[in-house]
């Protein structure tokens, strides 16, 4: 894993930089997005945009895919996924919609919505750029925390600690969230040719010093990206505090070892 910590009015234009290099050296690239409020936090889709509107950027060959959504609300909800990327991105630039894939959390059979996604990404080559954010429970994408994860998509419980966390998106009314959605699998995930995962603030800081330090794991579902290749993660310095404490800490342990052990210290 690259892993960077910069100031957190650094971190939109540092990703929209390597999203433009991407799209720059293969306009037809299929990028694969994230909702939530990190992009949001950071600027990543207000600096996207910016570029685009300047003439700096232009996205309207690329593929787009998003990688879930809950279960149960229409595409017009305001806190769909699809409401969420058409205020956020998709309504401020210069793309066909014909070119983007978003699971429908209103289809009949939810499991044929994760086929489609699938046979999507397929058709368009594969993912060349995937930006994730991280849950505090380690979720990524819709991925929970279980004892075992599918390889292609699924559809997955929303674990309660998330619907709690959703509850005031919906006027604060626990059984309005959704109980289920759409989501990648992990060897889906995993084939992406590039992964960037962003976390920002203080109250990830745990959760980021499990998923790069800790075992890897299903039950963190983020520490199986210690796995694929080629990985940045980017972070602003709250997030990243508890992972460089631990860091250092470990480095003083090695080299308190080697001290006792008559090496020289590195």
């Amino acid at each position: 894993m690259n892993i960077r910590v910069l100031p957190l009015d650094r971190i939109g234009a540092r990703i929209a930089d390597d999203i433009a290099e991407v799209v720059a050296a293969k306009p037809d690239a299929l990028i694969a997005w994230t909702t939530g409020n990190t992009p949001l936090r950071t600027g990543i889709y207000r600096e996207l945009i910016a570029r685009e509107q300047a003439g700096a950027a232009d996205f309207s060959s690329c593929w787009f895919v998003n990688p879930d959504e809950q279960i149960g609300i229409p595409r017009e909800h305001e806190e769909s996924y699809h409401a969420y990327m058409q205020r956020h991105f998709f309504g401020h630039i210069r793309h066909p919609e014909e070119r983007r894939f978003i699971p429908d959390g209103m289809a009949e059979r939810p499991e044929d919505e994760c086929e489609r996604m699938e046979r999507f990404i397929e058709a368009h080559g594969g993912i060349d750029y995937q930006l994730v954010g991280l849950g505090i429970n380690g979720h990524l994408c819709f991925i929970e925390p279980a004892a075992s994860l599918p390889a292609r998509s699924f559809v997955t419980p929303i674990a309660e600690v998330n619907r709690q966390l959703y509850a005031p998106l919906f006027g604060g009314r626990l059984e309005d969230v959704p109980t289920a959605a759409v989501t990648f699998g992990w060897g889906t995930v995993m084939r992406s040719r590039r992964i960037v995962l962003v976390a920002v603030g203080e109250e990830k800081a745990g959760i980021v010093a499990r998923a790069l330090r800790g075992p890897i794991t299903t039950e963190c579902p983020a520490t199986v990206l210690q796995l694929h290749p080629n990985v940045e993660v980017v972070l602003d310095e709250a997030a990243a505090a508890l992972y460089l404490q631990a860091e250092a800490e470990a480095a003083a342990r090695r080299e308190g070892r080697s001290e006792a052990a008559g090496e020289p210290a590195r």
